[in-house]
């Protein structure tokens, strides 16, 4: 799961904040002669498979399939305004949607963010824009490090001002105040964060500065894939050097002895994980079994299902990508529904009872698990990140433990050559 961690503090955060909006009188009335349904039109090009999703948090509105050309149309009942995501690939962005909104929104797969368009919602047209702006802007760049707090808030009100400046012709009052909250939300955490580099000299802040733009340098997580295990011991080798060559110019003692801890640390973390990445078993090799409890506390292994395919999806309720996938997971068990394959779930959740809530509220299908954390299946297969989507076959041997998403058409290309 990758993120786009720290621009989703600045961009809409729809769940969490508020999920309705009270409309006006005057909308209350026009309610009651206009339909509560949504039309959303779409053309996309490029697409990245063929699977649509509008959702927020804790509901999937719809999912729909674009044709071959790209385009879709999808609807569904709003009782109030709201924050959705629309999803397509692996990539989501902010929508504001009201009852009887009739929106067309084009965008290209490749660049998506950078081409999303909407005709008939001004207000997720700002969202877009929103994006943009603070994309362009790296509130932990140097300005971060190396600015006064006094800097530093003027870089976030010209932010501020910026954004604001981009509401247009928006005329919802209460959507407008939700967006200034949350951008003062905001400016206040990045504040707040960097009041705290005062407590560091300049020279310490400059290492700060210095290695984070080092780190940028370094893609481990592909590395892991790419390179063999001495190649990948030098990258760790250059990487400890170059962050020890910049802690030479730092002074303070005491911050010198934490930061040499934390380079072995990290260094350290990633040499575990390539030799789990190298020792994980390979295609055509026995699976490495598991086993654990369903909703009904019976525990159930890898091995009780050979004679079928079995696609696994090991996830978490409070993983965002993972919950994304879940309507495409559902479309895809019923579409091979009666085939010789099962779907299995492993959650690693360490809270039992969000996991056994989402399962009941969701209708969750297939074999559901508990694996209470990152436990043995995370370990042998060399899952760092989720969602994590695993396929075998019906002799319990490995066909891909990185195989493709229930969102993306590769899925089905897989399936339906190994049945």
């Amino acid at each position: 799961m990758k993120p786009k961690e720290i621009l989703t503090i600045v961009l809409i955060v729809a769940a969490g904040i508020y999920f309705a909006i009270n409309i006006s009188n005057r909308s209350d009335k026009k309610s009651k002669t206009e339909p509560s349904q949504v039309t959303i039109t779409g053309e996309i090009t490029n697409p990245r498979g063929e699977s649509v999703i509008f959702s927020n948090q804790d509901t999937s509105y719809s999912t729909t399939t674009a044709d071959t050309n790209g385009t879709f149309t999808i609807s569904f009942n709003l009782d109030s305004a709201t924050y959705l995501n629309f999803g397509h690939g692996v990539e989501t962005t902010a929508m504001f949607v009201r009852p009887g909104d009739k929106i067309n929104l084009t965008i290209n797969a490749e660049l998506f963010d950078e081409t999303i368009k909407y005709d008939g919602s001004s207000s997720s047209t700002f969202l877009a824009k929103k994006y943009l702006i603070t994309e362009e802007n790296d509130f932990f760049g140097e300005v971060f490090y190396m600015s006064t707090t006094e800097q530093y808030s003027k870089v976030l009100e010209d932010f501020k001002t910026t954004v604001i400046n981009k509401f247009g012709d928006i005329s919802d009052s209460l959507f407008f105040k939700n967006e200034i909250a949350e951008i003062d939300k905001s400016i206040a955490y990045f504040i707040e964060r960097q009041e705290k580099l005062a407590d560091y000299t300049e020279d310490v802040r400059t290492y700060m500065w210095e290695t984070r733009n080092i780190a940028r340098g370094f893609d481990f997580y592909t590395a892991l894939d790419s390179l063999n295990s001495t190649d990948f011991n030098n990258m760790a080798e250059q990487y400890s050097a170059s962050f020890e060559s910049s802690l030479n110019n730092v002074t303070d003692v005491e911050f010198i002895v934490t930061a040499k801890e934390k380079i072995k640390k990290t260094t350290d973390s990633w040499l575990e994980r390539k030799t789990a990445v190298d020792n994980m078993p390979k295609e055509g090799e026995p699976a490495i079994d598991f086993n654990y409890p369903d909703t009904d506390g019976n525990k159930f292994s890898l091995a009780n299902f050979k004679g079928t395919l079995v696609y696994v999806d090991v996830w978490a309720t409070w993983c965002g990508p993972c919950k994304a996938e879940i309507p495409s997971l559902q479309k895809l068990e019923a579409d091979y529904h009666g085939k010789d394959i099962t779907f299995m779930s492993v959650s690693v959740d360490t809270d039992k009872e969000a996991w056994e809530k989402m399962v009941a509220e969701k209708e969750l299908g297939g074999v559901q698990l508990w694996a209470d954390g990152w436990s043995e299946i995370t370990k042998d297969y060399a899952i760092f990140g989720i969602p994590r989507f695993m396929l075998f076959d019906a002799e319990g041997n490995i066909i891909s433990t990185n195989a493709p998403r229930p969102s993306s058409e590769d899925i089905r290309e897989l399936l339906d050559v190994n049945l």
